[in-house]
C-alpha cells in the first residue's frame, strides 16, 4: 500500500510499492540534438524503442508501463521533459524499473548519472537496467555496480568530447577538399544522386524561397511573410523533409512557417550558387557551443551549384539587413543607459505552457513607457515566429512573474527552515539513534544473511564435487540459494542508499538546504538565484504561471527521511 505523509508539506508524498508479480517498466529512449529527426543508426528512437520491447518480451518479471521519449535532448543535461515526466511517475509510485538501452541514451554527465543511479533510484527502491551494457541493478553485486556504473559514466562523458574533436576534424578535412555536404540540403535543395558532393534545383520548393527574397525586397515584414506562406500552404522546411523521407517523426508532419526559419532562408548564400561552410559552428570538446559565427569566419566555395535567386537580390536582401540594424543599433543606443537596467533574469528558463515554445523577453521601448523591469514583458515565441498564426500572445509582464517565483521559493524555504530546525531538534535524540540503529542493524544482518547463503553455495559445491549430490540436485538447490542471495543483495544495496541518504541529512549540508539558504532575506529576484532554484517556468493563456524547481528529487527523499525520523504514521 502506498504511504502518504501527513507532514504539513502542502503535497502528497508516496513510496513506490512493488507488485509481487512483476516490475512496471518504463522504456527511456534520448536522441540527441545532433541526430534529432534521424532514423538511419542503431541509436535512433523506433531503434531503441523496438530493441527494449524485444528485451521485455524475454522478461515475464518485466510489465512495460510506458515509453519516454526525449527526441533532440543533450546527454549532457537532465532537465528533459519526457524524463521529467518518467520521474512523476517514479515518484508516484506507478514505475517500479526504468530500461535503456545503453548508459549513453539514459545521460552523458557522469555526475549527475551517477546521483540517479546509485542514490536517488537505490533509495526509491528503482530497478534499473541497461540492456548493452548487461547491467541489471537486481542482480549485479555491489562491487560489480561500484566499479562499473561510474566508470561507464564516465566514459560516456569523454567519449561525448572525443567523437566532438573527431567529427569536427573530419568535416573540416573533407570541407578543404570538397568532399562534404551538410547532413541535409537547405531548403529549396536536394542533394544530386548522380553528382556527388552536389545539390540540385528541388523545383517544388525552390519558387517559395523566390518569393520570401522578392517579398522582402519589397519590404514585406516577416510576420507578413509568414501570414503569406501559411495562407497558401506552402510546405515547410521540416514538412518537406518528411516528404522526402529523411525525417520520419509525425510531430514535422504538421509544422507552420516561423520568422526564424525566414530570416535563416534570406541570410543564407547558398541560393546563390555557393557553398558556404562554418555558419554555425559547434565544439563540444573545446567548449563551444552551437552558434552563429561572424559572416568574416564563414568559408565560401563559389559555383558550387545552380542559384535559385540573383546575386544582386541576395545583396539588396542583405542591405536591407544591415540598414535596418544600423536603425535599431541608433535607437538601442539612444536607450542604452536605461536598457541596462533592464535584465531577464528567467533567460533559458521560461516556456509557454500551452506550445512549449520559450517565451521571448521584451524589453521596453516605446518612449510613453518608462523604461524599466516593470515594463518588460513576457510574449510567447511560438507566436511571434509564426506570424501569429500558433498558439497565443501569452503576454505577461516581468513583475508578474518574478511575484510567482519569489513566492514559489519562498514557500520552500519556510519548509526547508522548518525542516531544518527539526533536524536540529532531533540530534543526538532517541528518535535519531533509533533509525541509526534501525539502519545499520538492517545492513548487518543482511551482509550476515548473505554470508550464510554464501556459506551454502560453497559447501553445496563441495557436496557436488564430493558426489554427494548429483548434477539435477545441483543445479536445483543452487538456483534457490542464487535467487535468495540476489534478493538479499538487493535489499542491502536499498538499505545502504538509505544509510547513506540518512546521513547526508543529519549533516545539514546537502546540496538542497546550501542551495536553499542562498534564497534567505530575499525581497527580490535575479539570475544567480534563479540559476541555482529555478528548473523551469511555464506561462499559460489566462497568465497561470507554474513554477518547477530544482532539487525535485533530493527533497521528495529528504522529506521521508525527515517523516520517519518524526515517528511520522502512515496510511
Amino acid at each position: 500500500m502506498a504511504r502518504k505523509s501527513r507532514k504539513n508539506t502542502g503535497a502528497v508524498i508516496e513510496t513506490p510499492v512493488q507488485t509481487s508479480n512483476y516490475f512496471s517498466t518504463a522504456i527511456y529512449v534520448r536522441l540527441s540534438i545532433e541526430n534529432s529527426g534521424k532514423d538511419d543508426d542503431g541509436d535512433s528512437i523506433a531503434n531503441q524503442i523496438s530493441f527494449c520491447k524485444a528485451y521485455l518480451t524475454e522478461h515475464a518479471d518485466l510489465k512495460l508501463y510506458g515509453i519516454y521519449e526525449d527526441n533532440g535532448e543533450k546527454g549532457t543535461n537532465f532537465d528533459r521533459p519526457e524524463f521529467k515526466r518518467m520521474m512523476d511517475d517514479i515518484r508516484s509510485g506507478k514505475v517500479k524499473c526504468v530500461l535503456v538501452k545503453d548508459l549513453s541514451r539514459f545521460g552523458r554527465d557522469y555526475i549527475e548519472a551517477g546521483e540517479y543511479l546509485e542514490k536517488i533510484f537505490p533509495f526509491m527502491g528503482i530497478r534499473f537496467i541497461s540492456i548493452t551494457d548487461g547491467y541489471d541493478s537486481l542482480t549485479c553485486d555491489d562491487a560489480e555496480g561500484t566499479l562499473m556504473i561510474p566508470l561507464k559514466n564516465m566514459i560516456n562523458d569523454v567519449y561525448a568530447k572525443d567523437i566532438s574533436r573527431k567529427i569536427i576534424t573530419s568535416f573540416r578535412a573533407r570541407q578543404e577538399k570538397g568532399e562534404f555536404l551538410p547532413a541535409f540540403a537547405p531548403y529549396g535543395y536536394v542533394k544530386s544522386k548522380e553528382v556527388a558532393y552536389r545539390y540540385e534545383v528541388d523545383q517544388e520548393t525552390a519558387p517559395y524561397v523566390r518569393m520570401i527574397f522578392e517579398w522582402k525586397a519589397e519590404g514585406v515584414s516577416h510576420n507578413e511573410i509568414c501570414k503569406r506562406l501559411n495562407a497558401m500552404g506552402a510546405v515547410t522546411p521540416a514538412r518537406r523533409k518528411v516528404d522526402l523521407g529523411i525525417w520520419r517523426a509525425e510531430r514535422y508532419k504538421n509544422t507552420v512557417w516561423f520568422g526564424r526559419t525566414i530570416i535563416d532562408i534570406l541570410k543564407n548564400p547558398t541560393y546563390t550558387g555557393c557553398i558556404v561552410y562554418g555558419r554555425i559552428p559547434k565544439s563540444l570538446y573545446e567548449g563551444i557551443k552551437m552558434h552563429r559565427a561572424p559572416e568574416a569566419e564563414w568559408r565560401y566555395v563559389p559555383n558550387a551549384h545552380e542559384p535559385i535567386i540573383s546575386q544582386e537580390l541576395f545583396d539588396k536582401v542583405q542591405k536591407m539587413f544591415a540598414d535596418r540594424a544600423k536603425k535599431f543599433q541608433k535607437k538601442m543606443n539612444e536607450n542604452a543607459p536605461l536598457r541596462e537596467l533592464v535584465t531577464n533574469h528567467f533567460k533559458g528558463k521560461i516556456y509557454c505552457g500551452d506550445c512549449g515554445k520559450r517565451m521571448r523577453f521584451v524589453k521596453p521601448t516605446d518612449k510613453r513607457y518608462p523604461i524599466d523591469q516593470n515594463h518588460a514583458v513576457y510574449v510567447c515565441g511560438g507566436y511571434l515566429d509564426s506570424g501569429y498564426s500558433r498558439c497565443s500572445r501569452h503576454s505577461i509582464r516581468y513583475p508578474l512573474v518574478a511575484e510567482a517565483v519569489l513566492a514559489a521559493i519562498k514557500v520552500q524555504l519556510e519548509f526547508a527552515l522548518k525542516q531544518e530546525q527539526l533536524i536540529r531538534q532531533m540530534r543526538g535524540s532517541e528518535k535519531e539513534k533509533n533509525l541509526i540503529d534501525k539502519y545499520v542493524g538492517g545492513i548487518n544482518y543482511l551482509s550476515q544473511e548473505l554470508k550464510k547463503i554464501n556459506g551454502r553455495r560453497e559447501a553445496l559445491f563441495e557436496n557436488f564435487a564430493e558426489g554427494i549430490l548429483d548434477e539435477t540436485e545441483y543445479q536445483f538447490v543452487k538456483k534457490k540459494y542464487d535467487d535468495e542471495a540476489v534478493r538479499i543483495e538487493k535489499k542491502l544495496t536499498g538499505e545502504k542508499a538509505k544509510k547513506a541518504q540518512l546521513d547526508n541529512v543529519l549533516s545539514l549540508s546537502n546540496e538542497w538546504l546550501a542551495a536553499i539558504h542562498k534564497a534567505e532575506n530575499i525581497t527580490e529576484i535575479d539570475s544567480e538565484l534563479v540559476k541555482h532554484l529555478v528548473s523551469s517556468v511555464k506561462i499559460f493563456e489566462d497568465n497561470r504561471v507554474e513554477v518547477e524547481l530544482n532539487f525535485k528529487d533530493q527533497r521528495y527523499i529528504f522529506n521521508l527521511i525527515i517523516a520517519e525520523m518524526a515517528g511520522e504514521e502512515y496510511e
